[in-house]
């Protein structure tokens, strides 16, 4: 990878740690993300009026766009619901770790060619196995009960939309690209679009969930609306900069293997924020996580 591709994801992850922190400490619910997810794409939206028109591009973006709004709805739900049934150290890294699985797996027949080599792979299966045993508060702890838990049923819905949108993604910005836009361009237009198709997947969700429903009117009454402004510009800001990276990247599994930088940051600021414990099993994950961060980037 590039180095501009590295910067712009560890820049990115800081801000995706960030953002889930806010969902969690203020409405964990799909409600909050759909409030926040409108509040980026209006913030962005002058965006759109830069570079080419979106209007120009053929029908088959379109439906990729229709389709990644629906990954993104599955992701922001599994996430808040799980948020809303147990720890952030617990279940943002097991969120973010199993695509960093999935995604490969699902890419490569789609791929004419891989860049994917024997560092690589070792690097996403220390991330993926970190991400495993950091909820464990100890190795006796060891065992199938802790991970079938109904947070994890929902934790498993968001990472199969964060792997149905990467992959989508990368698709739709080679398009861009192939179209006219330079890969900036592309992955500031594609922020902005993609938001606004989630939020049109999620609003009808959040009015037909009667827990939803109420959360949305609770929302509107509490600080936590204003939190909800902040972290939908962080939320699209921590994506368009990985847009950008996807861009110029030759393979999708690279960005979303280092993205997982996000989680020892999530981790420590959880265990700071919200008292959360740092056993010497997690920090030793963190650790070993590291590792296999930079056999991805290097």
């Amino acid at each position: 990878m590039s180095a501009l591709a590295i910067a712009l994801i560890v820049v990115s992850a800081v801000l995706h740690a960030g953002w889930n922190l806010l969902g969690k400490r203020g409405e964990p619910s799909l409600a909050f993300f759909a409030r926040a997810m409108a509040a980026g794409s209006m913030l962005y939206a002058p965006l759109l009026f830069w570079g080419p028109s979106p209007l120009r591009l053929p029908d088959v973006f379109w439906g990729w766009l229709i389709a990644t709004g629906a990954c993104q709805a599955l992701y922001m739900g599994g996430l808040a619901w799980a948020y809303a049934r147990g720890e952030v150290s617990l279940l943002y890294p097991l969120a973010r770790a199993l695509p960093v699985l999935l995604v490969p797996a699902v890419a490569l027949p789609w791929l004419t060619t891989s860049t994917l080599n024997g560092g690589d792979i070792l690097g996403m299966a220390l991330i993926a196995a970190s991400a495993l045993v950091m909820p464990l508060p100890h190795w006796r702890a060891f065992r199938l009960s802790r991970y079938l838990t109904p947070a994890l049923g929902f934790v498993l819905l968001a990472a199969v939309g964060t792997t149905g949108y990467s992959v989508i993604d990368k698709h739709a910005l080679s398009l861009m690209t192939a179209h006219g836009y330079t890969p900036l361009q592309a992955g500031l237009h594609y922020m902005v679009l993609q938001a606004m198709t989630t939020w049109l997947w999620m609003w009808p969700l959040v009015r037909a969930l009667p827990n939803e429903r109420h959360a949305a009117r609770r929302l509107h009454r509490s600080p936590a609306a204003r939190r909800a402004w902040l972290a939908g510009a962080m939320i699209l800001g921590t994506y368009g900069l990985v847009l950008i990276a996807m861009s110029t990247s030759a393979d999708v599994s690279h960005v979303v293997a280092l993205r997982q930088l996000s989680i020892p940051l999530g981790v420590l600021a959880a265990g700071y924020w919200f008292r959360e414990r740092l056993t010497p099993l997690r920090l030793g994950a963190i650790a070993f996580m590291l590792g296999g961060l930079a056999l991805v980037a290097w």
